[in-house]
């Protein structure tokens, strides 16, 4: 009776572990996804901000052309630096939804290591 009591008990344990061995690679794996998302949002907070430097430039250049007196250049350098801004505005939007991706898998792995 004690060796079936004692075999019980190590097969309980046993699968406790292995629980708990789940769960933490569970909460390993949403952290490097959560890791994953945050670089990309980086990336993206990168190409913002070369965008947003683009489009400074442009009006720059539009600002040039229209004191020249070429007023066809300078709208077509102002087309520029909007295109440039939009794409700045939806850079910060993907940084955003990348951010708010990892925090998603943050929230995953603090919820699979409470288990």
């Amino acid at each position: 009776m004690k060796q079936i009591l004692l075999l019980l008990l190590l097969t309980l344990s046993a699968l406790a572990f292995a629980q708990d061995d789940y769960y933490m690679k569970k909460a390993e794996s949403y952290q490097r996804e959560a890791e994953y998302y945050q670089k990309k949002a980086e990336g993206y907070r990168r190409e913002a901000a070369y965008y947003l430097k683009k489009a400074e430039g442009y009006q720059r250049e539009a600002a040039y052309y229209s004191k020249r007196g070429d007023l066809d250049r300078s709208r077509t350098y102002m087309r520029y630096a909007e295109d440039a801004m939009d794409r700045y505005k939806t850079q910060l939007k993907y940084a955003s939804d990348a951010d708010d991706r990892a925090a998603m898998y943050l929230r995953w792995a603090s919820d699979a290591l409470r288990r």
